[in-house]
Formats: structure tokens, C-alpha cells, sequence
């Protein structure tokens, strides 16, 4: 278990069962769906905003991307699906590796974000002032 400061676990959590994808439940768009991803990282640029990167492997065929949730007021956590997009082409002959990025100036919830994927979720808490 994996620990955010003030003590959260921030481990992934899974969603349904091995194999199963929640994105025809999640999202409605048919064109995309929610991939999985390996693991993010959240640092300072050097203006001081907070840059999301979230890292992960998938098939050639597949465009990753990051989709923000809106919201009419700031959510505790602000919600960001890893999605992707399956392009025409040849059957995949090997995993592709794939960093996205995300300045979170204007994404940024009461206490931090969820980045959620095709089978797991992690949460990241905003450090204390």
C-alpha cells in the first residue's frame, strides 16, 4: 500500500474483473475507451504549476489521451481519464510505451486528482501548506 502525505493510500484500485474495461460504462464515446496505464507522476515546472505526467504501455493501433471531467464547482478531487483512440492500421506487432502531460493549473481539486484508467484508479493529495 503506497501512502500520499497526510496518510492516504494513493495504491491503484481496481475496477471489475481482469480483462473487463469500465469505459463502455464510464464514457459514451465509441471512438474511445478507457486504456490502463502504468503509473503517474506529479511535479513543479519551473513556474511553480503542477505538471501531471501519466506513463503507460499500449498497442500502436491505440492514440492515448487525456480527457478532463467538468465540473460546476471544484470537486474534492478533480477526475482525468487516460483514453484511447483505436487507429486504422496494421495489427499491433508490439507495445508501444507513452508519457501524457497535463499542467494542472486550471484542474486541480480541493485536495488533489484521480487519474483513472481501464482497470484502476490513483489519487494524488495536493502536499499540506
Amino acid at each position: 500500500m503506497v501512502r500520499a502525505r497526510g496518510g492516504e493510500d494513493i495504491s491503484p484500485k481496481k475496477f471489475g474483473k481482469a480483462g473487463q474495461s469500465i469505459a463502455q460504462s464510464e464514457h459514451k464515446s465509441e471512438e474511445q475507451e478507457l486504456i490502463d496505464f502504468t503509473k503517474i507522476k506529479v511535479a513543479k515546472d519551473l513556474t511553480g504549476e503542477y505538471v501531471l505526467t501519466v506513463m503507460g504501455k499500449n498497442d500502436p493501433d491505440i492514440a492515448p489521451s487525456l480527457d478532463l471531467r467538468q465540473y460546476p464547482t471544484n470537486p474534492i478531487y478533480y477526475e482525468i481519464l487516460v483514453l484511447g483512440k483505436r487507429l486504422n492500421g496494421p495489427p499491433p506487432k508490439k507495445m508501444n510505451r507513452f508519457p501524457l502531460k497535463l499542467n494542472l493549473k486550471n484542474y486541480m481539486g480541493e485536495k488533489g486528482i484521480e487519474v483513472i484508467g481501464a482497470t484502476k484508479s490513483v489519487k494524488w493529495d495536493l502536499p499540506e501548506r
